[in-house]
């Protein structure tokens, strides 16, 4: 076997390890009566902590609420002295004030002997060919923009609604599938009601074990009173290259087909300006979210 072989397979064999190499993602959580917790760890390095304490908050608050135990800022008190010596400053400031506009007189007698042709400015002459290129601007651009209506119309299409559904459901599932969301030991405790409601709350719990999105999931009823209402777990969510590359290329793809669908039926409305016809539910649809 060449050196050239073995290199592509080491080569190949690192890509693979790295496209499906898995970052792990965990939240340890913590929900009380008196606040939240979690913390954020990937692997086993914890990267943030975030705590909530809302029962501490109101204690904190109540306090600061009543305005009798707030004390009274202190005004700083002017002597007397200080202000009528501010009183006699403003009086001899208002003389030069009021002879201040004696200083424009020299400006107005220069301004008279200037003469009247250098005064009068040439007002430009508007230019006539430049009002119509708005208005001609103004008109392509209507003609090339799709009202509400027309718009809409277009979106419900049962062609286009169609593929955008199913579309949109693949992009959605592959979307869901970079994280691979796991729950561990979680549970909900102290589920406080009647005998009656606790054991249909019992058997719910029962038919949650059958799905597997929710079977580390646990409802525990309080049946003897003494536990405080409270929930804990663990979610853990894994990435990768190879499911990221995956999601980008699916909605790349899907969206680009709706996309160019759209654009052709567009090209068509402004060319045409025919309208595909709804159904009587899609019209009644269309009516509504074009009243809104």
């Amino acid at each position: 076997m060449s050196v050239l072989s073995l290199g592509l397979i080491l080569v190949a064999i690192l890509a693979a390890v790295v496209l499906l190499f898995p970052v792990v993602f965990r939240v340890n959580f913590r929900l009380t009566e008196s606040g939240f917790e979690a913390d954020l760890f990937v692997f086993k390095k914890k990267l943030w902590n975030y705590t909530k304490r809302w029962k501490e908050e109101e204690e904190a608050e109540t306090p600061v609420s009543k305005k009798e135990d707030v004390p009274a800022a202190k005004v700083p008190e002017t002597p007397v002295a200080n202000v009528e010596e501010t009183l006699v400053a403003e009086s001899a400031q208002e003389p030069e004030s009021k002879s201040e506009p004696k200083i424009e007189e020299p400006e107005k007698t220069a301004e008279a002997h200037t003469p009247h042709s250098e005064l009068q400015t040439p007002s430009p002459e508007p230019k006539a060919p430049a009002e119509p290129e708005p208005a001609a601007e103004s008109e392509q651009e209507e003609k090339k923009s799709l009202t509400e209506r027309e718009f809409w119309t277009l979106v419900l299409t049962p062609d286009i609604d169609e593929r955008g559904y199913r579309y949109g459901k693949k992009i959605l599932n592959s979307f869901v599938n970079i994280f691979q969301v796991r729950f561990r030991d979680c549970y909900v405790e102290g589920i406080r009601m009647d005998y009656e409601s606790m054991g249909y709350g019992a058997a719910v719990n029962a038919m949650m074990k059958g799905y597997p999105f929710l079977k580390d999931w646990e409802l525990r009823m309080d049946w003897t009173r003494d536990h405080d209402l409270q929930s804990a777990g663990q979610v853990t969510a894994s990435v990768n290259l190879c499911r990221t590359f995956w999601f980008l290329t699916v909605s790349s793809v899907y969206g680009g087909i709706i996309a160019f669908v759209f654009w052709r039926r567009r090209a068509a409305v402004l060319k045409t300006g025919e309208l595909p016809e709804l159904g009587y539910i899609r019209r009644k649809i269309l009516n509504w979210i074009v009243e809104e």
